[in-house]
């Protein structure tokens, strides 16, 4: 498990293991920088991590990025300058001033010194009992045929030896004087008294097509201890430094657009602010709504064709601005940091609904989300401020319109409270939190019930209930709205079998809800035929609720599940009629049971009479296919006498019952008799 400091405890617990570890700091790996927290709560970021171990970039597969990813703590070695670094990678969460949380880790190193290397396993070692002449004669033999470039260097600095690779790395034929004056200028003047080895990258040639040499630089001493000059191994990695930078580039690069990855955009991003340290910016994240449905609807191929323009539209319109920055973060989210001199956010709307609209093939358009968060403190963690520009950009999502959204202070509460949300959810279901309630639903002719439709309210420990406006959402946006859809429906098919055989409640139906979210993470046919047989109930008792959203994102895949549900027995009601805007043509295809109206009808606007003559034509349409109308939000008696006059078959809302656990329900509903709310069970008793 992760562990979580403040500010001040990270300090505290970071001197705690400074008595036990050499170095001890703190590592943004998705920025590659070693970082602090000030005293002012900012975090303050230093040189690159990798640089401890002279690198020019992301240190290969890095051990605290793995660890940050994957939560583990994780441990490796390393050799620097003939020392082993035992390095311990401890992924944390930093609880910042405001209350956001910064996920990073702690890097715990232990040095042991000089066990990496040893050192006279490099020297040439001329051992007394030899013949010096004979022994240097054939050492020159032997290194003259090496793959690798061998220069030796006298006390004096001057050039003494050269192997025939050394002359060809170099381009200067049998000439020891321009070696030593290309040599000379890359050590130091106490280079040749140095007892340490060293080893180096270095650029050499026309700097159009420059090789990468590796210098390794050792002392040279004659076997007593005496230094006698230095020599120099010189090898051309010009193929391993091109390997490595395309390495390199892939890391930081994402595959698909070609454009920065989230690696690549954190660290451009800070290096771009830190180049322009008196320009103020904007960090601008970019969204898609529904994405997934894209994908589902039209494959693949559709998707990543949205992606590669978007991409190719953040090139061609800001590539050349070198104080901005821009990537795909993940997936459909795509980010940039600007300068707000820069930013106009309804032309960018603009060009990327152009971009979505450019797209050929597809029926339907995507929600275009974008968040935008001014940089107001330039040494916050651009994972951070990623994070509240597309807390911005979601907003939206409850809009399902295109636009844009400023990011403010009070997101990142309503944040926090969807993550304690998250967090509780799967609990609460364990615990039984999560109730089932239900609300009647009453026949026009008789008054009688006729069944109930299932409900959920969260009803905490302490006696607290979460609205269904709170949670429901939440879960919605998180994925997590099927595992709430499932739970209700078991508690609906365990209710009506304990109902079966009641002589009231035995014939009653009860309706459950399908979102559209049901259909892309469940099997629908497989679980609801699965319940029905577990519980042994008739599936006509159990109405299926489906949305006509369900309809248009899906049609034939629709069309052809609730044939099978039909076909097995299930009722089948379209909820929220007239919502959407293809009732019409769908009533057609679909072989539903019943027609609930959306309540919206019931609200008293200007147009008063125009709503009535919808409703009465809507219930006349039904009528005439053989499907009864369930009219929802039905308030008050004027509003039963009037549907009941227009011809409407079943009313549901407060006039006759709230939603109400079960229990109370069926106290309410002895008889199986609907009363008007205000008045007791015990008046017609």
């Amino acid at each position: 498990m992760t562990l979580q400091f403040t500010e001040r405890e990270v300090k505290a617990e970071m001197a705690r293991l400074s008595k036990e570890y050499d170095i001890v700091r703190l590592v943004d790996p998705e920025e590659c920088h070693a970082f602090s927290v000030g005293a002012d709560h900012s975090c303050k970021y230093g040189e690159g991590c990798y640089s401890v171990w002279r690198s020019t970039n992301r240190c290969r597969n890095c051990t605290s990025l793995r660890a940050l990813k994957t939560g583990m703590e994780l441990h490796k070695t390393e050799i620097k300058d003939g020392d082993l670094y035992f390095i311990t990678s401890r992924p944390i969460e930093l609880l910042l001033a405001d209350g956001t949380t910064f996920s990073c880790v702690m890097e715990l190193i232990r040095i042991e010194r000089g066990r990496g290397m040893k050192k006279d396993g490099h020297h040439a070692m001329l051992q007394k009992g030899f013949d010096r002449k004979v022994f240097e004669e054939t050492l020159r033999m032997a290194m003259q045929n090496l793959p690798t470039g061998v220069v030796w260097f006298d006390m004096s600095g001057h050039c003494i030896y050269a192997n025939s690779e050394a002359f060809r790395l170099f381009d200067v034929p049998d000439s020891l004087a321009k070696l030593e004056v290309i040599l000379k200028d890359w050590f130091q003047e106490d280079a040749l008294s140095s007892p340490e080895a060293t080893v180096w990258l270095q650029q050499y040639g026309e700097k159009e097509s420059p090789r990468s040499l590796q210098i390794c630089r050792y002392p040279l001493n004659d076997g007593t201890g005496m230094d006698v000059g230095m020599y120099f191994l010189i090898s051309d990695c010009t193929q391993d430094q091109k390997n490595l930078d395309l390495e390199h580039f892939g890391t930081m690069h994402d595959a698909l657009t070609g454009i920065y990855n989230k690696y690549g955009f954190y660290r451009q991003a800070r290096r771009v602010m830190d180049d322009n340290p008196h320009v103020e910016y904007l960090m601008v994240c970019l969204n898609f709504g529904d994405f997934k449905l894209l994908n589902g609807l039209y494959g693949m191929t559709k998707g990543n064709e949205l992606l590669v323009r978007v991409g190719g539209m953040l090139r061609r319109r800001y590539g050349q601005n070198r104080r901005t920055a821009y990537g795909r973060i993940r997936a459909d989210r795509f980010a940039m940091l600007i300068p707000a001199e820069d930013f106009v956010p309804e032309e960018y709307l603009k060009t990327v609904e152009t971009v979505m609209h450019e797209l050929t093939s597809i029926h339907f358009d995507l929600q275009i989300a974008i968040g935008i968060c001014r940089v107001t403190d330039r040494r916050m963690p651009i994972s951070v401020l990623c994070d509240r520009a597309f807390l911005a950009a979601s907003v939206l999502k409850t809009q399902e319109s295109n636009g844009f959204v400023w990011y403010s202070d009070h997101m990142m509460s309503d944040k926090i409270r969807d993550r304690a949300v998250l967090s509780r959810f799967s609990d609460a279901l364990g615990r039984g939190e999560i109730q089932l309630y239900l609300q009647a639903q009453v026949g026009a002719g008789d008054r009688h019930v006729i069944g109930a439709e299932a409900l959920s309210r969260w009803v905490c420990e302490d006696g607290r209930v979460i609205p269904p406006a709170v949670f429901i959402p939440i879960l919605e946006e998180h994925g997590k709205i099927w595992q709430l859809d499932y739970h209700i429906w078991e508690m609906a098919c365990r209710l009506l079998k304990s109902w079966k055989d009641d002589p009231v409640f035995g014939s009653y139906r009860i309706s459950v809800n399908i979102s559209v979210k049901d259909i892309y993470y469940l099997d629908l046919y497989e679980v609801f035929t699965h319940l029905v047989e577990e519980y042994k109930i008739d599936p006509e008792h159990l109405e299926l609720e489906i949305t006509e959203t369900v309809f248009m994102d899906k049609p034939k895949e629709a069309i052809a599940l609730i044939q099978r549900l039909k076909e097995y027995g299930f009722t089948i009601a379209i909820d929220d009629f007239g919502s959407g805007y293809s009732s019409l043509s769908f009533l057609k295809d679909i072989q539903a049971d019943i027609l609930k109206i959306d309540m919206e009808f019931l609200r008293k606007t200007e147009h008063q009479e125009r709503s009535r003559i919808i409703l009465r034509s809507i219930v006349a349409l039904a009528r005439e296919l053989g499907m009864p109308t369930v009219v929802e939000g039905v308030e008050t008696s004027q509003q039963v006498r009037d549907l009941t006059q227009i011809g409407c078959d079943i009313f549901q809302g407060f006039y006759y019952s709230r939603p109400v656990p079960v229990a109370d329900f069926e106290e309410r509903f002895p008889d199986g008799l609907a009363r008007p709310w205000s008045e007791p069970v015990q008046a017609e008793k």
